[in-house]
């Protein structure tokens, strides 16, 4: 959208050089009018919105000072550029106190490039314009799709028809940019439109739009480049989106750019990722995937849990799970681990690992977090290293409590003979065979029950039991509660 601007000056002659002699096509502006004194400007801007005035100083009825003052008052967000010559050069000089942000000298229009030092004083004020926060709210809901209204007139604004864009978004993972780069209002000069939050950044980065598809793909590179150069000394994740030409295409780019900084918590690499590079890998991502937690039978000695907790990391790499499922699966693994070791974790250190894990952006960090309180469960429960054949065995129980076992199926998978794994299996885990297989099943039996619709009896049978009415008992002995009891307990949690 072209910019409009108004030309006040009385001197007609003077009036159409400032029109015709200034290419202002160029710079994305177009003059959509003409005043001879500030009285009658004010009347047309009553009737038509403009977003550039440019007015002389000397002027009869009401001067350029007193137009300043009285635009400033009713259309402040009109950028005003006052035009000079060297006698009224006081009448500039109180005029740029009153709120014009740039005067010409009347002798240089000829001489210099004016379209240029006018468009640059527009970004200027464009900038201060978008970063007030009311119009910083609108342009986030309309780049978000909750809204149509002033935020994409914004957006129109800082575009014109010579234009493609692309739009980055940037993360910063730390409280404050650490380089005296990053906390300028402007990062990049060629930006069409710079959004700054105290930790998400969005920048509009120009294209032109006659350019084939691999100058344009060059360039984008090339300023991409730059911009991983500003942020060289920081923690952040970006993402840059595709090429756009319409203001209408903004929402989803900057879906795309949001999409693409996600991708990024996977990368372990400082840089942005281009949405075109990474598409059908986030397209085809398993958000919900789930390591089950027979993964992690047996683990009962650090050195276990960090193989086990690195091969996780890989898996959730792979399959790019949504932040949700990533925490769900470090939780499992921690808890699990916990269980073997025959360590019941409370809810204030569940709730204290989710927090901190929710506050950890890329894998790597959640990883270290999972692999500092492994530690501390080690340490807590002291150094168990449990015989080959017991890990082997509760791995087995872990992956087979559905069938009819045996302490014959369960030493023979231990390689041991059955008088001396269970004196063994007993001393290394203080619990009988029988006691740690029933909690194996106990603990199932509670996840289907919360989980499905299954009846008692289907339940029993998935769990291990062929007798009903022995489940039921069993249950009730491990959990205190009725099968019944327990149902509605889960229930009233929901």
């Amino acid at each position: 959208m072209k910019k409009r601007v108004l030309i006040v000056e009385d001197d007609k002659f003077f009036r159409f050089a400032v029109k015709k002699v200034i290419n202002w096509e160029k710079y994305g502006f177009e003059v959509v009018g003409e005043a001879v004194h500030g009285a009658k400007a004010l009347g047309f801007l009553e009737e038509n919105p403009v977003e550039v005035v440019v007015t002389d100083m000397s002027m009869p009825v009401m001067n350029g000072i007193e137009l300043t003052a009285a635009i400033k008052e009713r259309y402040p967000d009109i950028l005003i550029i006052a035009l000079s010559a060297y006698d009224d050069f006081e009448f500039v000089r109180e005029s740029l106190k009153l709120g014009a942000e740039d005067y010409i000298l009347k002798q240089d229009i000829e001489k210099e490039d004016v379209g240029a030092i006018i468009w640059k004083t527009w970004h200027k004020h464009f900038e201060k314009l978008i970063n007030q926060s009311q119009s910083r709210t609108e342009i986030l809901d309309f780049l978000s799709g909750k809204q149509d209204g002033e935020g994409r007139h914004f957006l129109e604004l800082s575009v014109d028809n010579q234009w493609g864009y692309y739009l980055c978004r940037i993360r910063n993972l730390n409280e404050e940019w650490q380089s005296p780069e990053c906390r300028k209002e402007v990062w990049m000069e060629q930006s069409l439109v710079e959004l700054h939050e105290k930790r998400q950044h969005i920048l509009l980065l120009p294209v032109i739009k006659e350019h084939s598809q691999k100058l344009q793909m060059e360039d984008r590179s090339k300023r991409l480049l730059e911009l991983e150069g500003i942020l060289k000394d920081e923690d952040y994740l970006a993402g840059c989106s595709s090429t756009g030409t319409e203001v209408t295409d903004l929402p989803a780019m900057s879906h795309e750019a949001e999409c693409a900084a996600e991708m990024a918590k996977f990368s372990g690499k400082r840089r942005v990722l281009i949405w075109e590079y990474v598409r059908s890998e986030y397209e085809s991502r398993n958000e919900t995937f789930m390591e089950e937690k027979e993964a992690y039978a047996g683990i009962c000695s650090i050195e276990q849990g960090k193989d086990a907790l690195y091969q996780l990391t890989e898996k959730l790499r792979r399959m790019l799970c949504s932040e949700e499922y990533v925490q769900k699966n470090y939780l499992l693994f921690l808890n699990t681990i916990a269980k073997n070791m025959q360590h019941e974790m409370d809810k204030m250190r569940f709730a204290e690992i989710r927090e901190e894990l929710a506050g950890a952006a890329r894998i790597e960090k959640k990883q270290e977090i999972c692999s500092h309180y492994l530690e501390t469960l080690f340490a807590e429960c002291g150094s168990v290293t449990r015989h080959p054949g017991v890990q082997q065995a509760i791995r087995y129980m872990r992956e087979n409590y559905s069938k009819d076992l045996s302490l014959g199926d369960i030493a023979g998978e231990a390689a041991l003979n059955e008088g001396y794994f269970s004196g063994l299996f007993k001393k290394d885990t203080g619990k009988s065979i029988t006691e740690y297989l029933n909690e194996i099943r106990m603990e199932k039996a509670k996840e289907l029950l919360t989980e499905s619709n299954l009846k008692n009896y289907e339940v029993a049978e998935q769990v291990g039991f062929r007798n009903a009415s022995y489940f039921s008992t069993m249950f009730k002995k491990y959990t205190g509660m009725t099968i019944q009891e327990y149902r509605q307990s889960q229930a009233g949690r929901g």
